[in-house]
């Protein structure tokens, strides 16, 4: 029996529940995750909430405990988690944007150690 357990908050037979489905705490998927945070970097989380009437909530990790303990503070029985290797998408080559943050007069500097 894996140790994450969720509070169930509601629950609609008409939804097939059953103990075949996919599940965020199989073990294989909780070490693949707790991989790529070991060793490439921060994961992005979105929790979908089960017959929630609400937009998921996305949020970026970088720790896996960090990781467990968002899911026992926020999730619920039925809610999906998605969760994505971040490590790809961060590349210089496919910045949305990106600018400095000036200072009060309005200037940035042109180099820094960053």
């Amino acid at each position: 029996m894996n140790a994450l357990t969720f509070k169930t908050v509601w629950r609609s037979e008409n939804d097939l529940w059953t103990k075949d489905g996919e599940k965020i705490t199989d073990e294989r998927k909780l070490q693949t995750i707790r991989q790529v945070l070991d060793k490439t970097g921060p994961i992005l989380v979105e929790l979908w909430f089960y017959r929630g009437s609400r937009s998921p909530e996305r949020k970026v990790i970088d720790d896996y405990d960090d990781f467990i303990e968002y899911l026992q503070q926020n999730a619920k029985a039925g809610d999906a988690i998605h969760v994505w290797d971040l490590d790809p998408l961060l590349r210089n080559d496919n910045v949305l944007v990106h600018g400095k943050c000036p200072a009060e007069d309005g200037t940035v500097p042109q180099k820094g150690a960053y």
